[in-house]
């Protein structure tokens, strides 16, 4: 059994009745895989409710439920049938198990029931005995140490257990987080309260494995896993968990890992195997093409068929709580794919199954078949339908291998071979765990670069405006595009918004570099920026502000930006431009012409002042006027572009594009053609101005 099974949680689903916790103010902070089958609720969908609210709605609810539910608050154990009614609104009658849960001083910390269905009357009595007798054998045998922690009191209560395992003696603990934080080996301590403080901020369950020093010196692994209480309101006041002694498994875990790389450098030492090492060079290019998990699933089952198997196919959890995972197959014959998946429609994915691809990722464990024959199928259980299968498909020898990141099991990679090929040998074995190893870390970095990207993008967003102001004789469009991949946080910035009853502000803007500093930085200039131009300071208050913030923050980077004061005059749309440091505006008039606008300005947040000139022109129905970062001009040749080559792009745009909206797609277009945004080192964001009839 491997240490992330040895959960809390996992202990609870896997008895084989409903387990509910609740905290001592009656909310469930636990919910195992039997209640949501039981009474139809997901655990995501009960926890932190009221148990009465879930199990016992007002409309059937009758005072000795209350005052149940308070005796058991209060230290009192039931025992009995009760009356319960299901999510979808059948009542059920179940046989419950109901107890306090107490801390080291023996108050009631919570409560913990177990239940089961009585449509089954012959078994009513001996399942009533052993409901809370598994509970226990399975918590003695676990050897888990609990703990609580109080968010507000900041006290920490471990049992006796929690203190064998720290290497306490019994009631030596002193309750603070400090003396458990001084027990962390100091190369595990930051990873470990990392995780905890995450969890705490979102209030999501966790799991730990580190190493704890004890008094003595000695080192041992401790396994952990926690889930954060919380109120009413959905505030976390704490959490509780449990932990154990996880030192054998890590051992020998350790072990494995160097066996199999030690097996793996001497393959590569002595290069016996030149086909089995071109393989991994296979593999690593499949790997290193796909830019999706997706991808990797199909370039390596195509790679390892027909070089490592007839029929391969690779089960992925793409996200850490999916239960089925995606799969990818491939045979060497076409009609045998379609056959296999008929196979898996007619066999659903049970992550229950005491063999195949289900046990190897629920125990991280491989299988191995050098050769299957009745006695296999014997071993495994096999019915006579499942051996017309096996006839079928011609398999004569399988091996299956975990796919492991960061002690996490993230799906399974199964091989066979039919009676046309040979049979697998543990160099086979041993071959393929380094293919899943490879496989494992790539699925797992593109997941997280997936993640990556998405939080980039978010963040980004909230960066910019959600909506652009009408603004009557007005017509705007903005675009921002992000460079690369897109998995960090750009600087680049725009913002259009009103400043007084016929007045409006445009800001396009470009913080120095990438990543949270940058959106913070951003974030800074978009805000000081608004509070100044709706204060009416002038431009040049306006950046000075801004400057002293960012020099008084002791930011190290700096930004340029372009400023445009707008309002109505008799001639169409009188605009003042003033630039600091930045690109110059291009105007483009409805005959054709076009030209830079403005006076270049100093940076902002590297000098004690900053010196800017405002410009006045004025835009008639059918110019445009085009404000941009450095992103579309500044990129190695020959994709460059000089003013002149900046010029003749947003006019042609703005001639070909029509409307604000078509300008701006006009100008993405034109910079793709010279180089794709997604190669592209630097964001660009646009903002399009263009007047229209009054």
């Amino acid at each position: 059994m491997h240490a992330d099974e040895l959960t809390a949680k996992a202990l609870l689903d896997a008895l084989p009745r409903a387990v509910v916790v609740c905290d001592v103010a009656g909310r469930i902070v636990a919910w195992s895989a039997q209640a949501e089958r039981l009474y139809g609720w997901r655990e995501a969908d009960v926890l932190g409710h009221h148990v009465l609210d879930v199990l016992v709605p007002d409309a059937v609810r009758e005072q000795h439920d209350t005052d149940l539910m308070a005796a058991l608050l209060a230290g009192e154990t039931f025992v009995g049938e009760r009356q319960v009614v299901r999510r979808d609104g059948r009542p059920l009658h179940v046989y419950t198990a109901v107890a306090p849960i107490r801390g080291d001083g023996g108050e009631v910390v919570g409560i913990i029931g177990t239940t089961e269905d009585l449509s089954d009357r012959r078994d009513l009595e001996r399942q009533a005995r052993e409901s809370t007798e598994h509970l226990q054998l399975a918590l003695d045998a676990a050897g888990l140490g609990t703990f609580r922690w109080n968010r507000e009191t900041g006290e920490v209560v471990w049992d006796e257990r929690m203190e064998e395992l720290y290497g306490f003696a019994p009631g030596s603990f002193d309750g603070t987080f400090e003396r458990y934080v001084a027990a962390l080996h100091p190369d595990d301590r930051a990873r470990t309260l990392a995780t905890i403080e995450e969890a705490s901020r979102t209030g999501a369950p966790y799991r730990v494995e580190h190493r704890a020093v004890l008094p003595d010196g000695r080192e041992r692994w401790i396994a952990g896993a926690g889930r954060p209480t919380v109120d009413a309101d959905g505030v976390v006041t704490g959490a509780i968990g449990c932990s154990l002694d996880n030192t054998v498994v890590v051992q020998r875990r350790l072990e494995q890992e160097a066996a199999a790389a030690a097996a793996l450098q001497a393959a590569e030492q002595e290069r016996l195997h030149r086909e089995r090492l071109e393989l991994l060079a296979w593999v690593n290019e499949a790997i290193g093409q796909a830019a999706t998990t997706q991808e990797v699933m199909a370039g390596i089952v195509r790679v390892l068929v027909p070089r490592l198997a007839d029929w391969c196919s690779i089960h992925v959890l793409t996200e850490p709580t999916a239960k089925v995972p995606e799969v990818e197959t491939y045979h060497v014959d076409p009609d045998m794919v379609a056959f296999a998946r008929e196979v898996a429609e007619r066999y659903p994915y049970d992550p229950d199954a005491a063999t195949g691809v289900p046990a190897i990722i629920r125990t991280g464990e491989p299988q191995f078949y050098p050769e299957i024959d009745d006695a296999v199928l014997d071993e495994v259980g096999a019915d006579d339908d499942a051996r017309r299968i096996v006839d079928q498909l011609a398999l004569r020898s399988a091996l299956g291998v975990p796919l492991v990141k960061r002690g996490r099991v993230i799906g399974a990679l199964q091989l066979v071979m039919t009676s046309s090929r040979r049979r697998y040998t543990d160099d086979d074995l041993t071959l393929a765990q380094a293919v899943a190893s490879r496989v494992a870390s790539a699925v797992e970095n593109r997941r997280l670069a997936e993640q990556q990207h998405r939080i980039a993008t978010t963040l980004q967003q909230s960066l910019l405006p959600d909506r652009l102001p009408a603004i009557p004789g007005i017509d705007a469009a903005v675009r921002y595009w992000a460079a690369g991949e897109g998995t960090e946080v750009g600087g680049d910035f725009y913002d259009l918004f009103p400043t007084a009853e016929d007045a409006w502000a445009a800001v396009v803007g470009d913080v120095c570099g990438t990543g949270p500093a940058a959106a913070a930085l951003t974030s800074m200039a978009r805000h000081s920026i608004r509070q100044s131009a709706w204060r009416h300071d002038d431009p040049g208050a306006i950046f000075g502000w801004l400057n002293r913030a960012m020099l008084e923050a002791g930011t190290d980077g700096f930004l340029t930006a372009a400023y445009l004061g707008l309002r109505h005059a008799a001639a169409g749309v009188e605009v003042e431009v003033t630039a600091a440091g930045h690109p110059l505006p291009v105007l483009v008039r409805r005959d054709g012409g076009s030209q830079f606008v403005g006076v270049p300005g100093t940076l902002v947040g590297v000098f004690e002042k900053v010196r800017v000139h405002p410009v006045v022109v004025t835009l008639e129905p059918g110019d445009a006027l085009v404000l941009y970062t450095d992103g579309v001009s500044d990129v190695a040749p020959p994709h460059d572009l000089d003013d002149a080559g900046v010029l003749d792009l947003v006019a042609a745009a703005a001639r070909d594009g029509g409307s604000a909206e078509g300008t701006a797609e006009a100008i993405h277009r034109a910079l793709a053609a010279i180089l794709p945004i997604d190669r592209r080192d630097d964001d660009i964001a646009l903002l399009v101005l263009r007047a229209t009839a009054p």
